[in-house]
């Protein structure tokens, strides 16, 4: 693998389950060395994609290269070489959590005995305790260590804060991101805590219905998405929906609500234009930009059907 493939590229990779699309025909392009977050609503097909990139599930159609690999004839190289924390834990209850660090260390290699010990330490996991006796954040925080033991070139997170406290959910996920990020390894997360991937993700994906409807760096995101809060003296130009950059125009009392995605400067020129005209540039959050984004898909997909 070279530094400028990707670490996990998909073209037209399509998953259906009983006639429906989980996965539609997606095209994603995951850079080496990126954090990147895989957001959206419950059912986008985010954990159908973690699965199939590791051949956990097989695709309909569509290619999938994982690390250079191809994910299904070297499903095998590219575990070994892959740290997974699944959404849900599943474990033998009663096998000891020593007992399966023991069980990975035999299976990987490059297992760092002083990672995983270093970790339990920080979050309190005891070593002697059976598995059935943990709480489910502890639970989390074990998948957590099994998923970094191994060294992975690729740590793919499936919700990784799933029952933690978030003072215990901002530290995990720093913690990551300065020991496990950047040269040659990759992180690919899924989760519902856009504020916590606001902090520590380079890269966000948007994924709706099995599509990607988005992939931008995570700075030019924030730097491009902005709102414009205007109130014009008079009627508003009738083209104003068609100008460069215009998403979206949405009435908000007695001011228009702009949203752009790009082209700020050239629509705060042409605002000025106008006489007597107030206006204000809103800074949005991922969060903001998320919610704008799926609610805009869905709207434009019930006009489709009515139509």
């Amino acid at each position: 693998m070279t530094m400028s493939e990707p670490a996990v590229l998909t073209r037209g990779l399509t998953k259906i389950f009983g006639g429906q699309p989980a996965v539609d025909g997606l095209d994603l392009e995951v850079p080496r060395g990126s954090v990147f977050a895989l957001l959206g609503p419950n059912g986008a097909g985010k954990t159908t994609t973690i699965k199939l990139l590791l051949n956990l599930l097989q695709p309909t159609a569509g290619e999938i290269r994982v690390l250079g690999l191809d994910a299904a004839k070297d499903s095998a190289a590219v575990r070994r070489r892959v740290g997974y924390q699944a959404e849900t834990q599943r474990f033998y209850p009663r096998v000891r959590v020593e007992e399966l660090f023991c069980l990975c260390r035999s299976l990987y290699p490059r297992w760092n005995t002083e990672r995983v010990t270093r970790y339990c330490r920080i979050f309190e996991l005891p070593p002697h305790a059976r598995v059935g006796e943990l709480s489910k954040g502890k639970l989390t925080l074990l998948a957590l260590v099994l998923a970094v033991g191994p060294e992975p070139e690729l740590l793919l997170l499936d919700e990784p804060a799933t029952g933690l406290d978030p003072l215990r959910r901002r530290q995990v996920l720093q913690l990551l991101v300065e020991e496990m990020a950047g040269g040659d390894r990759t992180i690919i997360i899924s989760s519902h805590q856009l504020q916590d991937v606001e902090r520590i993700a380079d890269r966000v994906g948007f994924l709706l219905r099995g599509k990607l409807i988005l992939s931008r760096p995570l700075e030019q995101l924030l730097g491009e998405e902005k709102k414009v809060r205007v109130l014009f003296p008079g009627s508003p130009p009738a083209d104003l929906p068609g100008w460069p950059g215009v998403r979206r125009v949405a009435r908000e009392g007695s001011h228009l609500l702009i949203s752009l995605s790009g082209h700020l400067d050239e629509v705060l020129g042409r605002l000025n234009r106008y006489e007597g005209v107030a206006f204000e540039v809103l800074d949005q959050t991922l969060e903001d930009i998320f919610v704008e984004y799926v609610a805009g898909e869905e709207v434009n997909r019930e006009a489709g059907e009515n139509d």
